[in-house]
């Protein structure tokens, strides 16, 4: 009789034992996809990890090959008096000196001492307006380096002179920096590229 009572215990515990392992491995997955749509509520929008938005400052997207040269002797120049003189007087020795092409050489033609005076001037005031615009926000590499933007603007500016268009027609065109569309497009040897890219408004005024 004892005997019959201790194998009904064990058969109970096993059973009870299998029932307690089976819900086990049919519970947690059922726990676990019921969870999901509570962890994606919780999860943080994407939206929370973009970085504030920036001010956008125009540069150009590209040094064309035409202008590199250019634009380093430009950078020269604005620290030495001497080669900036000769620039002045004697373009196409210097031209020679650098080994440049002759599109380039028609470039440094339109480098006078006026328009380095005006590209400083305006470089200043340039960086003076996108830091009193930015406030606490981080500006691009370069946005605020007077100095970059000054040669930009001399090389830009010279470009725009060589190829026959008027800077103030430019500008009218291309509201913002046309010295840096210049630099992206070098100097091409037909006018209407610089027509089509700078094509003033209908009803511009010049």
């Amino acid at each position: 009789m004892e005997n019959q009572q201790s194998s009904l215990r064990r058969i109970l515990l096993l059973l009870t034992t299998t029932v307690a392992a089976l819900g086990v491995a049919v519970g947690l997955p059922m726990k676990r996809a019921s969870a999901q749509p509570r962890d994606r509520e919780m999860a943080p929008s994407p939206m929370m990890h973009q970085p504030p938005s920036r001010l956008v400052v125009i540069q150009p997207r590209f040094v064309n090959p035409t202008a590199v040269g250019l634009l380093r002797i430009a950078d020269e120049a604005l620290s030495n008096e001497d080669l900036a003189q000769r620039i002045f007087r004697q373009p196409d020795a210097v031209a020679a000196q650098f080994h440049l092409s002759n599109a380039e050489r028609l470039v440094l033609r339109h480098m006078t001492a006026e328009q380095f005076e005006v590209a400083r001037a305006d470089a200043s005031r340039v960086v003076a307006d996108r830091l009193s615009r930015a406030g606490t926000m981080r500006l691009p590499p370069g946005a605020t380096d007077a100095r970059l933007i000054t040669e930009r603007m001399i090389v830009g500016r010279a470009i725009l002179a060589a190829a026959g268009r008027s800077y103030l027609e430019a500008a009218d065109a291309h509201g913002c920096c046309p010295w840096s569309k210049a630099i992206e497009l070098g100097l091409n040897s037909d006018p209407a590229y610089y027509n089509e890219v700078f094509r003033r408004p209908a009803g511009g005024a010049l």
